[in-house]
């Protein structure tokens, strides 16, 4: 029992450590945010862990700065092709890439909302963001990379949008619906240091 509760906690420590692939190269910068909060941090972005619903949505947003004129690619993928639906945004599916020229120093924002459904259903999921710029000239690829942007949780339970108590009521910005990242390192110590002593007892 102790081996199985030890492989626990060094599998919570892994995922909660663990950080997608730098959003910033010599070529590009990429700021992302996740229901408008920021989420890049330096070269270190961390990933966003929502527990959403089947068909709740979320908002992610990418402001991409190359610093070469270049044909850029972007998409979002996942594990499958039809892991979350896109509701809206500049594709309409996973795996659909946008392209575009893009000047040199020039900003491009891409925005989707996107909402789990239920493939992954009492399970998780990553959403990641491809990125591809190609030379103009010779064709060549400068830079091909992706990372995650968010880790989704989804439980089995349907989203229900919240009911209009005032149909002329213009809707406002609640902060507090941004998901933030699940659990920190410290609430997640303390979560595994209670398990272990109520096991003990």
């Amino acid at each position: 029992m102790n081996y199985k509760f030890a492989l626990v906690c060094l599998m919570c420590l892994i995922m909660l450590l663990s950080t997608p692939a730098s959003s910033k190269s010599q070529h590009v910068n990429i700021e992302y945010y996740y229901n408008g909060y920021l989420i890049t941090d330096s070269d270190s972005p961390k990933t966003p862990k929502p527990l959403l619903k089947i068909g709740e949505p979320f908002k992610l947003r990418f402001e991409v700065t190359c610093y070469k004129r270049n044909f850029l690619s972007v998409m979002l993928t996942s594990i499958g092709e039809n892991d979350f639906d896109i509701i809206e945004g500049p594709t309409s599916a996973l795996g659909n890439f946008i392209d575009e020229t893009i000047e040199a120093n020039e900003t491009r924002v891409f925005e989707w909302t996107v909402a789990p459904n239920e493939e992954w259903a009492g399970g998780s999921a990553p959403i990641d963001f491809y990125y591809q710029m190609t030379d103009l000239n010779t064709k060549r690829t400068i830079i091909s990379s992706k990372f995650t942007a968010a880790y989704v949780t989804i439980s089995n339970e349907h989203y229900e949008p919240p009911a209009t108590t005032n149909p002329g009521a213009q809707s406002s910005d609640d902060t507090s619906s941004f998901a933030l990242p699940a659990f920190t390192l410290l609430g997640a110590l303390i979560a595994i240091y209670m398990v272990y002593v109520l096991k003990t007892k």
